[in-house]
């Protein structure tokens, strides 16, 4: 039988093995289906792999011994997308040549169709392009706006994802989260008593410090620890320093002192890491109805993304 090899893309990201298997092996029986895992007839990065081993952005399938179901190709073709739709999210591309293309997606856009959202990102511009093989690197979640890279090939995506996985992508973001911590945030055993790893440096008087603990994704979120809770615990690294926007001088919500903006630098990229990590400091982004409480509007955006000579950023368009 004809080997095929799937590139893990935003949208199969942390997807168990086996759950991605029986959604596109559906002719397959579940037996035959853990057999080929166990007989090493699926490999992830050319290794054998356990079923519930959760894929990661850029890992390489090569899968032998199943049968996918019939699936009909182009579907973006029959996707329905105003026209006025389109133009709007043509306008989100910053930045594009013959391998990728930079959007600065909106907030309340999705990624993919899913639940709610008969479209996302992924197929638009698959619709836009007329590319099949349109893929995101990175993602953001529904309600975060910001800087996320398309690929317009598999060759690309494969390039970008390995240097994703090696840290070599540099991302960026701005928050603006409430301090929930009871005395100043100059005094860093006030901010955060839960973490050990967290430094305040006092630069400029500026809340400065890192984040350096583990976390694990449960159905219902992400769980931070302090070391590893079972083998799915990721060790997770964020940088923060407090920041002034000079655009959000006079900016209402900035009023409370409680309220600060915070520049983060993202070390390793987990699911929710930010949101989770903050929350757990007892600094929750404000909006964050997932770890914090719901508003009208949540405050994190991916402001700047780097990757070998490339550099892109939104800094001054960010909560306007």
């Amino acid at each position: 039988m004809e080997e095929k090899k799937v590139v893990v893309n935003s949208e199969m990201e942390n997807m168990r093995l086996d759950r991605y298997l029986r959604k596109q092996f559906k002719n397959e029986s579940l037996s035959k289906i853990f057999s080929a895992i166990r007989n090493g007839d699926v490999k992830v990065n050319a290794k054998k792999s356990k079923e519930s081993y959760r894929l990661s952005l850029g890992d390489i399938l090569t899968i032998k011994m199943l049968k996918s179901s019939e699936k009909k190709e182009n579907n973006f073709e029959k996707i329905k997308i105003k026209k006025e739709n389109i133009e709007n999210y043509k306008k989100m591309i910053i930045f594009e040549n013959k391998d990728f293309f930079i959007v600065n997606k909106k907030e309340k856009v999705a990624m993919h169709k899913g639940t709610g959202h008969s479209y996302g990102l992924s197929e638009v511009f698959k619709k836009i392009y007329q590319n099949k093989n349109i893929n995101f690197s990175n993602r953001l979640d529904y309600d975060t706006s910001g800087l996320v890279i398309g690929c317009k090939n598999l060759k690309f995506l494969r390039y970008i994802s390995e240097k994703i996985r090696n840290n070599e992508v540099k991302k960026k973001y701005f928050a603006i989260v409430q301090n929930n911590n009871k005395k100043n945030t100059n005094n860093i055993d006030n901010v955060n008593i839960k973490i050990k790893e967290l430094k305040e440096l006092k630069k400029e008087n500026k809340l400065n410090f890192k984040i350096e603990n583990y976390l694990t994704t449960e159905k219902n979120g992400v769980i931070v620890s302090d070391s590893p809770i079972s083998k799915d615990s990721k060790k997770s690294i964020t940088y923060f320093k407090e920041k002034k926007l000079a655009h959000l001088k006079n900016f209402e919500l900035l009023k409370d002192k409680k309220n600060i903006v915070l520049d983060i630098d993202l070390v390793t990229g987990r699911k929710h890491q930010i949101r989770a990590q903050l929350a757990n400091a007892g600094l929750p982004i404000i909006g964050d109805s997932k770890y914090g409480k719901k508003g009208e509007k949540f405050y994190l955006c991916c402001y700047f993304v780097s990757f070998d000579n490339f550099k892109f950023s939104i800094e001054s368009e960010v909560f306007i």
